[in-house]
């Protein structure tokens, strides 16, 4: 069941008649057609397989440890959204990608972890156009979770990572912090907070690499390639980030 489920996968299936493709316009000797769907395959596959999308995020993940639990004189802890997916009428934990869920989860737990003696403080604004602001969002959803009120805070107003930065210095000023944020964005994210002279606790989530394999890691699948595309994408960033502000 699990090969059909596999095989069933949109990217697994485009890859498969992406190869036959290739087989038949060799075939006819058509050269240039055929190098030309040969490396569109050996993209699409390469990058939708897990040994490579782990090969990619690894670097990026790797970098800082899991937090096990927040240490000692942290005034809060700081979540970095990720996104949102706001609808009518559905539970408010749907409104969050899945990116700024796994970040509000690790956020909660570190908070009763410290006793509830923290606050969490959420940042980010509106990611695209046409979309809401995500910070409130997550914190109505923290809410909804058993926060209490009086330890949920959020800023709305900043559009990237540099900007979240920026509007954590000037809420928190010299407060030790704990900061929440995927794996992948960890490295940008501590780079930047660093530059503007602030030591933040790094808590690393959402880690999607992996140590093992089996046959069916080598089936191309979609998510892969959506986490591929994330790494790639900060790789540039990052490289973007530290000639933008450096």
């Amino acid at each position: 069941m699990e090969l059909l489920d596999r095989l069933a996968d949109p990217l697994a299936l485009g890859c498969l008649f992406l190869l036959l493709a290739f087989l038949s316009v060799s075939i006819r000797g058509r050269k240039w057609l055929a190098i030309l769907l040969g490396l569109i395959f050996a993209g699409f596959y390469g990058l939708g397989i897990s040994p490579v999308t782990s090969f990619l995020l690894t670097p990026l993940e790797g970098r800082y440890p899991t937090l096990e639990r927040p240490p000692e004189g942290i005034g809060a802890i700081v979540v970095l959204t990720g996104g949102e997916a706001w609808g009518r009428e559905r539970p408010i934990t749907s409104d969050l990608s899945e990116v700024s869920l796994e970040r509000l989860v690790e956020a909660i737990r570190l908070w009763r972890l410290s006793g509830g003696r923290t606050r969490i403080l959420f940042v980010g604004g509106i990611g695209a156009p046409g979309r809401r602001a995500e910070a409130p969002l997550v914190a109505r959803a923290a809410l909804a979770l058993g926060v209490p009120p009086e330890a949920v805070d959020w800023e709305s107003s900043s559009r990237n990572t540099y900007e979240n930065a920026l509007a954590v210095k000037g809420i928190l000023g010299k407060e030790r912090f704990v900061l929440v944020t995927s794996a992948f964005h960890m490295p940008r994210a501590m780079w930047v907070f660093q530059r503007l002279g602030m030591a933040p606790v790094p808590a690393p989530c959402g880690q999607e690499g992996q140590d093992t394999y089996t046959p069916y890691d080598y089936i191309p699948q979609a998510i892969n390639l959506w986490h591929s595309a994330h790494a790639l994408r900060e790789y540039l960033a990052l490289l973007w980030y530290r000639i933008r502000y450096r």
